[in-house]
């Protein structure tokens, strides 16, 4: 990085879009306003600045921050929103992109970027990055990180599953009566002789 260049421009730039502006360090901006997305607010007022070596810290009105160092060709985002771990990203840039390249404004990678393992960590040529611009630690100045309360914790009784009602075994039924003995039919009586049945009398009609 070269000596400090001259920021002026700039800085009237985002006070006209009603950002607080100021230069903490010589080179270092600290941008601060109603905006959601710090990581583009950075990234534009870094395309912006053209190919003058800039870092800027842009804070949102949730205390979410980004700091985007830029020195062509490198390029250093480093963002936290809340209490979640930052997020790093180095990037070499060809001539033909800016900072403000869609990829980089929507906080996708590109193949440009420097992959660590795991992802999203410092690189020592990152560190080296923000010392030249006598940044020693990412978070903004004054920035303070959020407390995270530890959950309340409700103990409860889990209710113990019903067992399963046993049926109760069904009553014996009843016995049948036993069936009337059905009356046996009569037995007729046949003459020997000729076969015929033999009246009441006892005496065949036929044979006398």
């Amino acid at each position: 990085m070269e000596t400090t260049p001259d920021l002026s421009d700039l800085i009237d730039q985002l006070q006209g879009e009603e950002y607080a502006v100021t230069e903490p360090v010589p080179g270092v901006l600290h941008v601060k306003g109603r905006f959601s997305n710090p990581e583009r607010i950075a990234l534009k007022a870094a395309a912006d600045a053209g190919d003058r070596a800039v870092a800027l810290w842009a804070i949102s009105h949730h205390d979410d921050w980004a700091l985007v160092c830029w020195d062509r060709p490198t390029l250093i985002t480093i963002t936290q929103k809340g209490a979640t771990p930052q997020r790093w990203r180095h990037r070499t840039l060809p001539a033909t992109l800016r900072p403000d390249a869609q990829t980089f404004l929507e906080g996708a990678s590109s193949p440009f970027d420097i992959v660590t393992r795991p992802k999203h960590q410092p690189t020592e040529a990152a560190r080296e990055i923000l010392a030249q611009f006598g940044i020693t630690d990412a978070p903004p100045p004054g920035w303070v990180p959020p407390v995270v309360e530890a959950p309340v914790v409700h103990e409860s009784t889990v209710p113990r599953v019903a067992e399963k009602t046993v049926r109760k075994a069904a009553a014996p039924r009843a016995p049948k009566a036993p069936a009337k003995p059905v009356k046996p039919e009569p037995v007729i009586a046949v003459c020997p002789n000729c076969f015929m049945a033999i009246p009441a009398t006892g005496v065949c009609d036929n044979c006398g």
